[in-house]
């Protein structure tokens, strides 16, 4: 296996794909990255010549089922059980701070 280090350039390169912005004290990053890499390097050692590739790993062929009408609530029940409502609907507390 062949130790990678990145040049500054690659590092700035990635940082400026990742929307990062650098300062010069952020020299550990480029230390860190190359660490990543050499990590990720080891993969490129094993055999898989004999495995195919894929895409989905649990053997589904088609995770969606065909959408179905059943019987529901009528929206008065559906609302019988609820603290607040406002006409038909939920009434519940802000989740979004302005």
């Amino acid at each position: 296996m062949t130790k990678t280090k990145l040049s500054q350039a690659q590092v700035d390169h990635i940082a400026n794909l990742s929307k990062l912005v650098l300062n010069p004290s952020d020299q550990k990053i480029g230390q860190e990255l190359s660490q990543a890499t050499n990590y990720i390097q080891v993969l490129n050692e094993l055999d898989v010549s004999k495995i195919s590739p894929t895409s989905q790993v649990n053997h589904k062929h088609s995770i969606f089922r065909t959408d179905e009408v059943k019987p529901s609530f009528s929206q008065k029940d559906a609302l019988s059980q609820a603290p607040k409502s406002f006409k038909g609907f939920f009434v519940t507390k802000a989740t979004i701070k302005k």
